[in-house]
């Protein structure tokens, strides 16, 4: 009997674990048809200074039917902040963010470009949940985690809010 749950159990995480395996691979596509694609879709470029202390600036791609891809950069005092949102059928699926710190603000004179930090992290979503974050430091963040969920809501609004802002 206890072979057997054990057993159960292994399948179902297996089912999971090749089921998110699969779904990331699918991610990745989407991401790569984008890039390869990029140059044959609408490109519409727009200010927003209402999300930024230093402003920003919205680039949409679109193809024949919807918005592909949205690239966001905003500027702050002491850094800025560039990230692309892939979407399919108007629904989040990637997100691939570069955050960059400024030793000082660059009006300063001791202001020193080479020491700009960069800190990367990446999203993933499927059937409109987060299903990956990988921070900056490479780490997977657990998916129960209040961190994940808190981040998951946060990513999930704001790439919805930025879709409406370019449509």
């Amino acid at each position: 009997m206890k072979q057997t749950f054990l057993s159960f159990l292994f399948l179902i995480l297996s089912i999971v674990v090749f089921s998110q395996a699969d779904e990331i691979m699918e991610i990745r596509k989407l991401y790569k048809e984008t890039q390869d694609n990029k140059s044959t879709y609408k490109k519409l470029t727009q200010d927003d200074f209402e999300n930024s202390s230093e402003g920003g600036e919205l680039t949409a791609f679109k193809d024949s039917k919807e918005v592909r891809l949205i690239k966001a950069k905003y500027y702050g005092h002491m850094g800025q902040s560039e990230s692309e949102y892939y979407y399919l059928n108007n629904k989040i699926c990637f997100i691939f963010r570069k955050d960059f710190s400024y030793n000082m603000p660059p009006t300063q004179p001791d202001y020193d470009d080479n020491k700009t930090t960069l800190k990367e992290s990446r999203y993933y979503f499927w059937g409109g949940k987060m299903i990956r974050w990988i921070t900056p430091d490479g780490k997977y963040m657990d998916t129960k985690s209040i961190e994940f969920v808190e981040k998951s809501a946060e990513q999930l609004e704001w790439a919805s809010e930025l879709l409406e802002m370019v449509n």
